[in-house]
Formats: C-alpha cells, structure tokens, sequence
C-alpha cells in the first residue's frame, strides 16, 4: 500500500528550495500522497541559538555552491548571490500554514522561494508575501486578508502546534520527509522518501 510523505519544512532553509521546486512533480509521477507541514525554524526544534551558516565562512560558500549545483542539475532557476536570511520568515511559515487549510499553500511557498532565489528577494518580504500570494492564485482582497489574519494568535498558535508535533515526530532539520515512522532528512533524501512511500524500501541508485 502506498503510503504518504509529510513534508516538513520552514520557509528561511535554504536547502529547502530544491525540494519545493521539484516535489509536486515528483510525488504525482510516482502517485504519492505529500502532506506539506510548515515549521517556525530549525532552532525550535534543536534549541540552536544561531543560524546553521555563519557569513564569511567555507560552510557558507560551500552551502550556496552547492545548492546552485544542485539546482541547475535539476533544471531550477537561481541567480546568486542570494540574500541568507532576511524578511519576516516566521510570518511567511504562517501564511503557508494557512494555505495548507485553504488549498494555495504549496503554490505559494513554490511562489515563495522562486521570489528569493530568481529574483532575490527574501521569503517573509512583504514584496515576496504579496508576489507570492498572487502567483498563488489569491485576489487582491484575498492577499490582504490573509496578511491580516498571519498575525493572528489562532496562526501563531497553529504553527507552534506544527513545530512541536515535529519535534515530538523526530524531525531536527529542514526540509525533512517523514513515510510512517520513517525519517529522511535532506533534500538528497527526497527520492528515497518517495521510494519507501511507494515500495517500503530504498531502491538502488
């Protein structure tokens, strides 16, 4: 029986963009099931107290070297140098929170990330949120509404329910994909996950 993937995840990852950029297609070719459950950071659920890439260091310069291999490997869009970091991103968590309950949410965090990495401009920007929204498919009074009610304490209290049912899951990272009691973390992982969804095994590479 195939099984499906919660896709966890938080809106300031970097490494998260190669997934968002691909799962959609990948999940329906191989008639997945994929379940996006936005977090409020990586910090939440680790206790870290600083960002995981520091500026000026060789773990940064390898992060975003990678991650343009990776992307142009895959055929997705980036135009480096991308801005790390910046714009509110736990408002922009919150917002695909409730795009979840209303159908828009992987559209608009797909939206989202092509905002920051094509045209720099960093996931929780209000310009992002705004673009983003509509890309999504919202109207104008749409767009407003939901960046009024982002700021409500039910959102707020929705995604602090989300990270802890992470945390309490096993998941530490983002993005990470979660097939029953299995995790895989990294966007590396991604065909694996889809594999145990479909096959309860990891097929050969």
């Amino acid at each position: 029986m195939v099984q499906e993937i919660d896709f966890w995840f938080t809106m300031g990852s970097t490494y998260t963009y190669l997934s968002v950029g691909r799962l959609r297609e990948a999940a329906r070719a191989a008639g997945v099931l994929v379940n996006w459950r936005p977090i409020r950071n990586v910090g939440s659920l680790t206790g870290a107290t600083q960002p995981p890439f520091l500026d000026g260091t060789a773990k940064m310069r390898y992060m975003w070297r990678d991650i343009e291999r990776r992307a142009l490997a895959y055929g997705l869009p980036i135009n480096p140098p991308i801005p790390y970091l910046g714009g509110d991103r736990f408002k922009a968590n919150r917002i695909a929170l409730l795009g979840m309950s209303e159908g828009w949410g992987p559209a608009y965090v797909e939206a989202a990330y092509r905002q920051w990495f094509e045209n720099r401009i960093p996931n929780g920007d209000p310009e992002n949120i705004r673009v983003a929204l509509l890309q999504a498919g919202l109207h104008q009074a749409d767009v407003e509404r939901v960046i009024s009610v982002a700021d409500g304490d039910e959102l707020h209290k929705g995604l602090d329910q989300s990270t802890e049912t992470a945390r309490e899951t096993g998941v530490f990272g983002s993005p990470s994909f979660v097939v029953g009691s299995e995790i895989f973390w990294g966007d590396d992982h991604l065909e694996d996950a889809i594999s145990w969804a479909v096959a309860g095994q990891l097929r050969p590479r």
